[in-house]
């Protein structure tokens, strides 16, 4: 069958068309099969020749706003002056509402010295390809180089390719932005590893904080010298007192009683005495009763003395100079003591120590003469500091129902602070150990509880 002159130009053309879908399909392909971007700006470059004919493509870059490659070439020296000039070229492009189509990128429009550069590097034709990630945002620019204008139905085809050109660019650029990432992050988690695994090799010295109290370094405790009541405290908490000066009053109205019965029954012993020898004198029996009537008031002589002193006892004086030291003086009046119980402290005001309350949990390594500083509840910005001077061999129990150790240490100086019945809190230093030890001490101690059978 023979074919017209029109049919055999329809079926060139439909022959020409199937030809470029091919080219178009195999493209695609390629592009899908790329694994880098060096290899995705490399197929731009080379291979947009299967949909139509140019002399030269350059690719451009939108976040570096530099060249990056051009056909032929495996490199390029950025520095050169065409690439400056078509870099500018290009940020002036990028910057017009045209840059998101294709179009051709006219010389008349330029300034004098760009039309002259165009003419020297390019052809009459210079099409601008502009690669859009899925927001529509331009993240690159192919430039071909071309001595006619493109075609509608290659401006079509072009379209296509640069769709998957930049599907293909934007999954590359978040693969390569979350690879940086993670790597970054893996080595900020390196260095933060070694950092830290440093910082805890560093030696430091071990410390731990207890509850202290200024005392009495040599403290005299006046105690109840007999089984009593309390009738009168004649000194006020915290007052000065003198040596022999009277602090306290038992009630003596009992003993009071009980000698003037004794010195009734002495007196009554001695005239009984005194009548049996005089009697003695004429009545040689009565000589017989002197040695008895002689023990009977020798007896009542020794309880009458007894009571004496037993009066003189209800009278408490301070044994030297000092400071008189307990709570109150109304929680004490009317109060039954027993014989030895503590009543109050006289204790000398500028020969104090320091007492540590230290939790048994919280115990490290102390050697006698370790050193101790003091943070008073009233100044913790100004630490005084002292010396360990004696350490109880087991621990006692504390009001709050724990044990702990009781520890004493010396100032090393006078300081106008120190006084007495002042609290704070100590830190004890002990032997030298390294940062981890020093954070993990407790929980340690608790694993090695935890994992003992």
């Amino acid at each position: 069958m023979i074919q017209t002159a029109s049919q055999q130009v329809a079926s060139a053309r439909n022959d020409s068309v199937e030809l470029a879908l091919l080219d178009l399909l195999q493209l695609e392909e390629n592009v899908r099969a790329v694994n880098t971007l060096d290899e995705l700006q490399f197929l731009c470059l080379n291979d947009t020749r299967l949909l139509l004919e140019y002399r030269q493509s350059l690719l451009w870059r939108s976040d570096t706003r530099r060249l990056v490659g051009a056909s032929g070439l495996v490199d390029i020296d950025a520095n050169s002056p065409f690439c400056t000039w078509v870099n500018a070229l290009c940020r002036g492009v990028a910057e017009l509402d045209k840059a998101e189509r294709i179009h051709r990128i006219d010389p008349q429009t330029m300034e004098s010295d760009d039309a002259e550069r165009y003419a020297e590097y390019f052809p009459s034709h210079l099409i601008w390809l502009p690669i859009k990630n899925s927001d529509g945002k331009l993240i690159a620019a192919l430039l071909l180089a071309k001595d006619e204008e493109v075609s509608l139905r290659e401006k079509r085809l072009l379209s296509f390719l640069l769709g998957s050109y930049g599907h293909a660019w934007q999954g590359f650029i978040r693969q390569r932005r979350f690879s940086v990432k993670g790597k970054k992050t893996a080595r900020w988690w390196l260095a933060a590893a070694v950092l830290m695994a440093l910082i805890m090799l560093i030696p430091v010295r071990q410390s731990v904080v207890a509850p202290a109290d200024i005392v009495p370094s040599l403290p005299h405790i006046v105690r109840a010298p007999m089984n009593g009541v309390v009738d009168k405290i004649l000194v006020k908490p915290n007052q000065l007192v003198v040596a022999q000066q009277e602090i306290v009053h038992l009630d003596a109205r009992e003993l009071q009683q009980r000698l003037a019965s004794a010195r009734q029954a002495y007196d009554i012993s001695q005239a009984e005495l005194r009548m049996a020898r005089q009697q003695s004198f004429v009545d040689e029996r009565r000589k017989a009763t002197l040695a008895v009537l002689e023990g009977k008031q020798a007896q009542a002589k020794l309880d009458l003395v007894y009571l004496q002193k037993q009066l003189e006892r209800t009278v408490l004086r301070a044994p030297h100079d000092g400071v008189a030291i307990f709570d109150s003086q109304g929680d004490w009046l009317g109060k039954p003591l027993s014989l030895g119980e503590a009543i109050m402290t006289i204790a000398d005001p500028k020969d104090t120590a320091l007492e540590i309350s230290l939790p048994l949990q919280d115990a490290i390594d102390l050697a006698i003469g370790s050193s101790v500083r003091l943070f008073l509840n009233s100044d913790p910005s100004n630490p005084i500091d002292a010396v360990l001077e004696s350490m109880a061999y087991k621990a006692t129990p504390t009001q709050d129902g724990q044990y702990a150790l009781r520890l004493k240490a010396q100032f090393v100086q006078q300081d106008g602070r120190i006084r007495l019945g002042k609290k704070g809190l100590a830190k004890l230093y002990g032997e030298d150990t390294n940062v981890f030890y020093y954070l993990f001490r407790k929980p340690l101690s608790e694993l090695r509880i935890w994992l003992t059978w």
